[in-house]
């Protein structure tokens, strides 16, 4: 039966970066959905079409490169904040992620979500809690790209115990495969990321871009963004980057990735 409250919960969902063929599977499966009612679930939700066109060089210019400095490399736009977020912010933050882990999940072409040891992490939902904090940080850093806020997926945060790491990837979806559809069909292609440490680590647990030959040590409250795209909107292999393993100490971190448009 479709309901108001039934329909909000897929509008939330869906602006979340969550991909429409999965979420459509889990709302059928959930809620025991006919193929008429999810229709008409998607058509009261008025979704924006896709845009013709997308310029990317907005995203190339987006206000964050003059609201940071930029670690100089050519044609790569990787930037940081020392002290984005205060000690206080940090901690509640880190209070909020150790209720609410599960392991971290790789996605594959058929749109599944599976646990991999190309990634050992755990992961945190944040959206999901409606916490005051994770609001409060979620707008800080949507204030800082100005971009729409329904551009932004869901903010998460992982946590690297010793010896948990994320191996070499991009955050990109690539265009000739299946992945691209899936995932890309609803908001569009990754543009920038942003990443904040919450803790320092004692030893280890770098962010590693292996073309650059740069290594960002975790510092508590730094801020780190990069485009993963260039300026005409193809996807910039030059930010291929690792999650280093901690060799002493435990890494604290909250991501949010930007889309290419947004669905309201």
């Amino acid at each position: 039966m479709i309901t108001e409250e039934l329909t909000k919960r897929f509008l939330n969902a869906a602006v979340t970066g969550a991909s429409k063929t999965q979420l459509i599977r889990a709302f059928k499966k959930y809620y025991e959905l006919t193929d008429d009612e999810m229709n008409e679930i998607i058509r009261i939700c008025g979704f924006k079409s896709k845009p013709k066109k997308i310029n990317y060089r907005d995203f190339y210019n987006n206000p964050i490169v003059n609201k940071s400095k930029k670690f100089k490399y050519p044609f790569t736009q990787v930037h940081y904040i020392d002290n984005f977020l205060n000690n206080n912010e940090c901690d509640e933050l880190i209070e909020l992620v150790d209720k609410n882990l599960r392991p971290s999940t790789v996605s594959d072409e058929e749109d599944s979500n599976l646990t991999s040891d190309y990634r050992t992490s755990q992961t945190a939902d944040l959206f999901y809690f409606n916490n005051p904090i994770y609001l409060k940080i979620d707008k800080k850093i949507q204030a800082l790209t100005e971009l729409s806020p329904f551009q932004g997926e869901t903010m998460q945060s992982q946590k690297y115990e010793i010896g948990q790491y994320y191996k070499e990837h991009w955050d990109f979806y690539f265009g000739r495969k299946n992945e691209f559809k899936v995932y890309c069909e609803w908001m569009g292609q990754r543009t920038w990321t942003t990443m904040v440490y919450l803790n320092d680590v004692e030893e280890g647990g770098e962010t590693y871009f292996k073309f650059l030959n740069l290594k960002v040590k975790p510092k508590k409250g730094l801020l780190l963004a990069w485009n993963n795209l260039y300026a005409n909107g193809l996807p910039n292999y030059k930010t291929l980057h690792e999650a280093l393993p901690p060799t002493k100490g435990t890494k604290y971190v909250i991501t949010k990735w930007w889309r290419s448009w947004s669905l309201i």
